[in-house]
Formats: C-alpha cells, structure tokens, sequence
C-alpha cells in the first residue's frame, strides 16, 4: 500500500476556526465600513439635491416677483394690512398695480397680489373696475417656504426711495426676501434677497386703483 507524503496532506488541509473567525471578522469589518461611507455619501448627494431643489424654488419665485415689480405702476405698502388678503400677517403679502406682460393681457394693466399662505408662495390677480368678476385663483408659486415658520417678513419696503415729495405714494422699491427648505432634516434654508424697483412707477394713479371696491375674497 501506497504511503501518503506528509506534506501533501498539510497542503489539502482546510482553514482552522480561529482562522475562519477572524476571516470573518474582517469581511465584517470592511463590509460596515463600506456601508458607513455610501450612506455617507449618498446622504451628502441628498443634502446636495435638496440645495438645488431650494435655490431653483426661491428663484423661479424672485424672478417672478421682480418681473411683475418692475413693471408696476403702483406698489402697494405691504406692512399694511389693508392691501393684504383677509388673515395674511404684514410683511407677507403685497399687491402691485403693474403692467407686466402688457401686450398678452386684456386689460393689459391688472392688480397682482402675492401672499405667503402656510408654506406656498401663492399668486393672483384681477383687472380693474371690477375685481369681483376677473380674480383669477390663487396659483402656487413657490412651495417650502419657511418666511412664515422664521418670522422673516417676505416683503417690505424700501425706505432709500422714500419721495417727501409725494406722501401718498413714497417709495418706488420693494425688498423682496424668500425662504426656501425643501427637505428640513438634510437641507439648510436658501435665503433670497432682492430689492426691486419699479421702474414704470408713476404717481399719477390714485392710491385705491386696486382697492376701491375693496380686496377680493381670499
């Protein structure tokens, strides 16, 4: 009978338990480690895309408002209550006499209102004398917004352009500030900031333009 070679018997050995454990340790170890840095990164790409989806809302809101702003005939106090749908605190509406979009409109003068309602940015608008029959819907905006949740006023006016000339109408300009934060628990509040004048701004039109019926149901 054939005798088996001692080292060839070593050599088809298998791993022992000590050396299957701490094997398995390892693969352990390297295996938490690699799942520790991807939900890291996928974490930092959330944060990232909720930026991104933020600075795209407060944005597309600005250009908006400062389109309608800049051409409006008459820029309504937004610290008073009187210009604001029913229930909006000051400093989180404003209404604009404007001529923005003149040539599609019919009448291309109208009065445009903005509020922050809850986290929406809303929108709305009617042509004069007679509001009541042309108020179009409330339309989103912007959603996220945080102005209300941060006590930051979303609009105010701009003192610098105070005309003492002209008491009825003594400023020309708007600050228009716009909070956004889509997702609270990864993404930090995008603050737009932005004074805007209105560079149609007459004072040829009476101060109740917009009001002289009264402002349109909410």
């Amino acid at each position: 009978m054939r005798r088996l070679d001692p080292r060839t018997l070593r050599s088809q050995s298998g791993m022992t338990l000590v050396e299957m454990m701490v094997t398995s340790a390892v693969l352990l170890l390297v295996t938490g480690v690699t799942i520790q840095v991807m939900i890291t990164v996928q974490a930092g790409v959330e944060r990232q895309i909720d930026r991104s989806r933020s600075n795209d809302q407060a944005r597309l809101a600005v250009e908006q408002l400062d389109r309608e702003i800049r051409s409006g005939n008459l820029l309504y106090d937004p610290q008073n209550t009187a210009y604001l749908p029913a229930g909006t605190p000051a400093g989180m509406g404003l209404l604009v006499y404007t001529q923005s979009n003149f040539t599609t409109r019919n009448p291309g003068n109208r009065c445009v209102q903005w509020r922050v309602n809850g986290t929406e940015l809303q929108r709305r608008d009617w042509s004069v004398p007679d509001p009541f029959g042309t108020v179009s819907g409330w339309r989103v905006v912007a959603e996220d917004v945080v102005n209300l949740a941060q006590g930051v006023p979303a609009f105010a006016r701009d003192t610098v352009g105070v005309d003492p000339n002209n008491p009825t109408n003594p400023y020309r300009a708007i600050i228009v500030t716009v909070l956004v934060q889509v997702q609270p628990a990864s993404g930090n509040v995008v603050r737009i900031q932005q004074t805007v004048q209105g560079r149609n701004t007459q004072f040829a039109y009476p101060v109740n333009v917009c009001t002289q019926y009264g402002i349109p149901e909410a």
